[in-house]
């Protein structure tokens, strides 16, 4: 398992999502820290570095450390349909 990383202001644009957005956002991280690579996709060039999580209502930008066990994210957008 991987440790999740995330400052204090991608916490408080997590917690200002709408509840479902939020709720696809929490689950699909608890996946991602089983299996990130699994879970995510590439971001930009494949460097099995910069991945992205991408969910009907959400997207974030990830960054996957092996050797520290980390999963840290860097972006959170909302994507309303």
């Amino acid at each position: 398992m991987y440790r999740l990383l995330c400052d204090e202001t991608l916490q408080a644009v997590w917690d200002s999502l709408p509840d479902d957005a939020g709720q696809q956002l929490t689950a699909a991280l608890a996946d991602a820290v089983y299996e990130p690579y699994l879970e995510t996709e590439p971001f930009g060039v494949d460097d099995g570095i910069n991945r992205q999580l991408i969910r009907p209502l959400v997207t974030a930008v990830l960054a996957v450390n092996d050797k520290a066990r980390t999963v840290r994210i860097y972006m959170i957008q909302h994507t309303p349909h």
